[in-house]
């Protein structure tokens, strides 16, 4: 029927026109009645038409065809559609979008619905509902265009034939034409479909859209799921969140689309998807000349410094620091945290980071830095950048004794402190301590060593090294000896650390960004900015909310302090000097502002001796903000975060797809460090290399092992 009919609805005193052009279809019927008076849901209502003296009763597409027949020689329709309170039928959903194809439901199917087990019908579980519905009608049939070309309409097929449940098979496939016809023999679907070479548009000329090979069946796998497709679907994912692996596709598929994904499948789709993401991974080099300039021209004063080679124009190092760090590190205590993390992109490569605490011990990055690895000439150079970024003061570095950090910050920063971590060192001494030895003697070494580091006092530490050299012996006197005494431990240490005993803000810095760390080095980069950003902005306004004199953190810190000396008397020396009568016994000077416990000195924050000392001889709490480091208050901290970091406006990026325009190329892929491990096979006639077996108690070739050693043990 290729006339035109008026299908007109009647519902109270309402009437609705539907124009049905070419035959129409049942479902846009339905749809039309809901989307005109919403308080109507499909299988809440029926639809009837007149005909002669009563009305027939719509309720499948068969109903629709014979209706279709007795007007086909009329132009209108009369209907009614009458509101149900207690329908027989079960349509999943509440609009006819949800329904699917709601025509295509038999009365066979009713007829089961009505005899359905009153517990289910109960149930309070929802119907499962997936994404793939919206794939059923993906197909329209003649005429039907696809801008984006060949690659949209082969997805859109795949698609259209996971939900229907067949399979397909491509006669014809190339970038003019494609011709798909179902795998059964003898069924007459088939689709081709060709490009207009006049306006370049890529459109179905030929369609037979129904099956005549039997029942078609949606199931949970089918061959047309591909990576690709599983790409396309999960962008939006990754780009949230980047570390999405693919044991948390093959789930998130199941739930969301009804299908069961091999996890190769789901690898390649979540590399691919990867890929679509940033695009062109070369290219993201070439961004990054542009993206320091952009961010120079929005953010005056900050250091940005990008190098490549000079000959093959390959990235060399990228350095970073913003003009709101920089002036907020004056605000924060003198001590910076180094350390390197690698990145998990396709160049590979280290990011370098310098990391400080405010007022309030919260992470405050310094700047970074992007290199091939991490090695003397890369800390050189970052150290050169970062001298010439921060203002003249004496700092003290913590660092994990890197080669090139111990070398280069006594010759970049002559003046300044450089302490060891002791997380580090705790594994440096379990190594120097080989697995020979059980864990429960290394375990009470670290304890003992620790004691040491801790030590607030010469006389405090001799003791503690004399306990460690008793239980150690003489493999911990060669311990001791190989890492200089004033970069780990308290008592000799000339500088402040501020109470910080490992270089954990940098290790927290690396686990901050550790999502970015997957990223191409261009996104990366922005990345960082904005993470920084939004962490300065949030900081800025929380802190305008703080209505005391002390930071959040060191407030409670000071309050625990008062709490612990309520109990302890206090006698005066002279004015300024005075002893604390607790155990054991402790001196405090209020001019010097030291304390014989040394904590004062170290931290550079009240000890608990002294806060007793202040308010029982000084004139309460209120005194203990003058004796206190600026550096703690809430002034210091919301300075630091005065200057805000301005965002770097990406529309104006220009195209670096070309590669003839390339200014920077991407380095080469690093070989990983040391031997490939591959089995080789030998030639005919060499003879096999055996190795001989060795103790691991005696170290000595012979058949016994370390079990059944009978060598004296070297504990």
């Amino acid at each position: 029927m290729d006339s035109t009919i008026m299908f007109l609805c009647k519902y109270g005193l309402q009437i609705l026109p539907v124009r049905l052009s070419g035959g129409g279809r049942l479902k846009d019927v339905l749809s039309s009645i809901c989307n005109r008076w919403n308080n109507l849901s499909v299988g809440k209502f029926s639809v009837s038409y007149a005909y002669e003296d009563g009305y027939c009763a719509l309720q499948n597409k068969s109903d629709f065809e014979n209706m279709l027949f007795l007007f086909s020689n009329s132009d209108r329709i009369n209907a009614k559609v009458e509101e149900n309170e207690h329908s027989s039928r079960l349509i999943v959903g509440s609009t006819i979008d949800e329904v699917g194809d709601f025509d295509e439901v038999d009365d066979d199917d009713v007829e089961h619905v009505d005899r359905m087990d009153p517990a289910e019908k109960c149930s309070k579980h929802a119907e499962t509902r997936y994404l793939t519905e919206a794939w059923a009608d993906l197909i329209e049939g003649v005429g039907q265009e696809f801008p984006l070309g060949v690659k949209e309409f082969r997805a859109v097929l795949a698609k259209y034939a996971i939900e229907n449940g067949f399979m397909y098979r491509l006669v014809k496939n190339d970038q003019l034409r494609v011709t798909a016809v179902c795998v059964v023999e003898g069924c007459g679907w088939h689709v081709h479909a060709i490009i207009n070479r006049t306006n370049g548009v890529f459109h179905i000329k030929k369609c037979h859209n129904e099956h005549n090979c039997g029942s078609t069946y949606r199931t949970n796998k089918h061959k047309r799921v591909s990576s690709r497709l599983i790409a396309d679907e999960i962008a939006g994912l990754v780009e949230k969140k980047p570390k999405t692996s693919p044991i948390d596709m093959l789930d998130w598929f199941t739930d969301k689309y009804g299908l069961d994904l091999c996890y190769h499948s789901a690898w390649l789709g979540v590399e691919k998807a990867r890929g679509g993401l940033y695009g062109d991974y070369e290219g993201s080099f070439d961004r990054l000349r542009w993206y320091v300039e952009a961010a120079r021209a929005t953010n005056p004063g900050s250091v940005l410094r990008l190098e490549s080679d000079p000959v093959t124009k390959e990235f060399s190092r990228l350095f970073v620091s913003f003009d709101a760090c920089i002036k907020g590190f004056n605000y924060c205590r003198p001590f910076l945290c180094l350390d390197a993390t690698h990145l998990k992109g396709r160049f590979k490569g280290t990011l370098l980071a310098a990391t400080g605490k405010d007022a309030n011990q919260c992470l405050f990055p310094i700047a970074y830095a992007i290199c091939d690895a991490e090695n003397d000439a890369n800390w050189t150079w970052f150290l050169g950048l970062l001298r010439s970024t921060l203002s003249i003061r004496p700092i003290t570095f913590i660092t994990d004794r890197n080669a090139g950090l111990v070398n280069n910050i006594p010759v970049m920063f002559p003046g300044c402190h450089h302490a060891y971590c002791l997380y580090h060192l705790q594994f440096n001494l379990k190594d120097h301590f080989p697995g020979r030895f059980r864990q429960g003697f290394r375990n009470r070494l670290v304890e003992l060593f620790n004691k040491c580091a801790y030590a607030s006092s010469v006389s405090v530490y001799k003791a503690a090294e004399e306990e460690f050299y008793q239980y150690g012996g003489d493999k911990a006197r060669t311990f001791i000896a190989s890492v200089p005494i004033e970069h780990w431990s308290n008592a000799y240490f000339k500088g402040q650390r501020y109470g910080e005993m490992s270089s954990s803000a940098v290790e927290s810095f690396n686990n901050w960004i550790l999502k970015a760390r997957e990223m191409p080095v261009f996104y990366l980069v922005d990345e960082l900015r904005r993470k920084i950003m939004k962490q300065m902005a949030a900081r800025r306004v929380k802190s305008m909310k703080w209505n005391s004199v002390i930071c959040p953190k060191m407030d409670k810190k000071l309050a625990y302090f008062i709490n612990k000396g309520r109990s302890w008397r206090i006698i005066m020396s002279k004015v300024g000097l005075y002893e604390v009568r607790c155990l054991p016994p402790k001196v405090v000077s209020l001019e010097e502002r030291t304390c014989s416990c040394g904590k004062w000195q170290s931290t550079g924050f009240l000890c608990r001796h002294a806060v007793t000392v202040i308010i029982k001889a000084g004139g309460g709490e209120g005194s203990l903000v003058d004796h206190m480091d600026p550096l703690y208050l809430v002034d210091a901290y919301r300075r630091a975060y005065e200057e805000p970091i301005y965002p770097v406006v990406e529309s104006d990026i220009p195209d670096f797809t070309t590669e003839g325009e390339r200014v920077i190329n991407p380095p080469r892929n690093r070989r990983p460090a040391g031997r490939p491990k591959v089995k080789r096979i030998r030639s005919r006639g060499e003879e096999s290399y055996t190795r001989p077996n060795k103790c691991g108690r005696c170290h000595k070739a012979s058949k016994h092992n370390r079990r059944t050693c009978k060598e004296p043990s070297d504990v």
